[in-house]
């Protein structure tokens, strides 16, 4: 673990039920005069879109920027962008959705201030020009982008990659749980294991802290108990803020320690196969966890820990896909009975240079013989769900 270290500062974040109206007051700390409000289709048909134009549009004038399904794609950052530079100056940005509605907006922040195209920042090439303010608001919890520095997109040719850079993280988080108690449960399942990967790879990576530790760590806790609360109370608020905290604190850790060789493996799959983010690093940590830990015992032991008093490090991986069962994972994969993985496509792109970091920061880090069984491991896994998901 490291023993040399710098904590960045974190968003303010304002935390309960009822913090979506804050909004208004927060953005009055930015002097701005517009509001570029981006979102997806699933907030508007459930509402959401409609209550925060109403609480902004008698205090400035607001554009609405729909992202399409799917992840955030090259196209549509650019397509934003451009919005956000026609509204002139005194321009802020509000996020509201999951991971692909909170991603796209703080990448229109940073890179409407600019003129090049998004392609352009992928993979630290430039740096950014500056950014609008941003103030995110998540609508689930899973991929805590609205405190991270990191934006997972898919390029031209399909791929799917990253941007990083202290531009992209917002200014302000508000973290209201009555706006996550419409997420279908798939979703609610799938973005809370996107949180307990992004905590158990942050606790254990090679840049982990003390600090950034602690913050994956409870993560975890929060997630054991409150995710199948939320699963099947929707409404139950206490269990959807938990589950709120649990992924703002993941994505925290993740953001000083990075994630690893599950998050190589899921962007490749996301890439081969166009697996959901979410969907591919759960299938990618059951398939390497064991392999993680096996030389890695006392780096595991409090991930086990956290998991469930009184559980041992080598108990971790059968914890995780009892985990998965209980929470009815085939159900959450019942969509994708269709997908198939080629192994030789999936090696290749878990080779690819966007990976490798991921790769370079796990507990264990593979070589290339190792890379390749542990890709046949995945191809195993996901096919065994396939079976189970697809033949009831």
């Amino acid at each position: 673990m490291n023993s040399n270290y710098t904590i960045d500062p974190f968003p303010l974040l304002i935390v309960g039920p009822g913090a979506l109206d804050a909004l208004p007051d927060v953005l009055r700390r930015f002097d701005v005069r517009r509001i570029l409000l981006v979102s997806d289709q699933g907030m508007a048909a459930a509402g959401w879109v409609q209550r925060v134009y109403a609480l902004l549009s008698s205090h400035w004038v607001v554009e609405t920027f729909l992202a399409p399904p799917g992840e955030p794609r090259t196209t549509t950052i650019d397509e934003g962008a451009a919005m956000a530079r026609a509204l002139g100056e005194e321009v802020a940005v509000v996020g509201l959705g999951g991971g692909t509605a909170l991603d796209t907006a703080k990448l229109i922040a940073a890179v409407a201030v600019g003129e090049r195209p998004v392609r352009d920042y992928l993979l630290c090439a430039y740096p950014y020009d500056g950014k609008l303010p941003g103030v995110m608001i998540p609508a689930t919890s899973g991929t805590g982008a609205e405190v991270t520095r990191t934006c997972v997109l898919t390029d031209e040719q399909g791929r799917k990659s990253w941007a990083w850079g202290d531009e992209l993280r917002p200014n302000v988080a508000l973290l209201d749980p009555q706006v996550t108690t419409t997420l279908p449960k798939p979703l609610t399942v799938a973005t809370g294991l996107d949180a307990l990967v992004h905590a158990i790879e942050a606790a254990t990576a090679q840049r982990a802290n003390a600090i950034a530790q602690s913050f994956a760590l409870q993560a975890i806790r929060l997630i054991a108990s409150a995710l199948p609360v939320a699963m099947t109370e929707p409404q139950h608020l206490p269990a959807r803020q938990q589950m709120q905290e649990a992924a703002c604190l993941a994505g925290m850790a993740i953001d000083q320690s990075g994630t690893g060789i599950a998050h190589a493996i899921g962007h490749a799959l996301g890439t081969v196969a166009h697996l959901p983010h979410a969907v591919a690093v759960a299938v990618a940590m059951q398939s390497t966890l064991a392999w993680s830990i096996e030389p890695n015992e006392a780096r595991y032991q409090a991930v086990a820990q956290a998991m469930q008093p009184g559980l041992s490090a080598p108990e971790l991986p059968e914890a995780f896909t009892a985990l998965l069962q209980r929470l009815d994972f085939g159900e959450v994969i019942r969509p994708l009975c269709e997908r198939t993985i080629d192994l030789d496509a999936l090696l290749a792109s878990m080779r690819s240079p966007e990976n490798q970091p991921m790769r370079a920061n796990n507990a264990r880090v593979a070589d290339d013989a190792e890379l390749a069984e542990l890709a046949q491991r995945t191809l195993h896994t996901w096919e065994a769900w396939r079976r189970k998901a697809c033949t009831e």
